[in-house]
């Protein structure tokens, strides 16, 4: 042991690479199969995710922004869809008396398909789906922005309560 081992990185000095240092050929094999397993795995992690289009990436809320009265909002949200993957989904929301319609795709991928409606109440904490839908995301935009105008008309000179009827029939979710 009179000879001290200079320690290299990326490789391990020669007298530790076998002799009385080295594992049993067997431990080696499954070493080196574990670390070719760990790097396929590493390499290939974004190879297997998808991208999918959602509102966030067909709406433009800015523009849409300019065309609903100036007590509106316009934004995007994330939403539990069905049981359990989350979707984006578009929010018309009514400051001062904190309602929303919020605007959804019926299958999570294709915001530009068949829309679902739920009004959704944020003082109550509530949220109910809206009996009526639309074929394609034009035009449920196209009525959304006509229930807006509609319930401008109906609000003017009235406190912070919906109009009644504003929503329609609604089943609770």
């Amino acid at each position: 042991m009179g000879k001290r081992t200079e320690v290299t990185r990326g490789s391990l000095p020669a007298e530790r690479s076998a002799g009385r240092f080295s594992g049993p050929d067997g431990l080696r094999d499954v070493v080196e199969r574990i670390l070719a397993w760990l790097r396929e795995r590493r390499g290939s992690g974004l190879e297997r995710v998808s991208t999918a289009t959602t509102m966030r990436n067909v709406v433009d809320t800015d523009a849409l922004a300019e065309e609903t009265p100036q007590k509106w909002s316009v934004l995007h949200d994330v939403v539990t869809y069905g049981a359990d993957s989350l979707t984006d989904v578009l929010v018309f929301r009514h400051d001062p008396s904190r309602q929303d319609l919020v605007v959804m795709p019926e299958r999570n991928t294709e915001p530009e398909g068949e829309i679902s409606f739920y009004h959704a109440d944020r003082t109550k904490g509530a949220r109910h789906l809206l009996s009526i839908g639309a074929d394609s995301l034009t035009a449920a935009l196209s009525y959304v922005l006509e229930r807006i105008e509609r319930f401008e008309r109906l609000f003017t000179g009235r406190g912070s309560e919906l109009p009644s009827g504003y929503t329609g029939p609604s089943e609770d979710l």
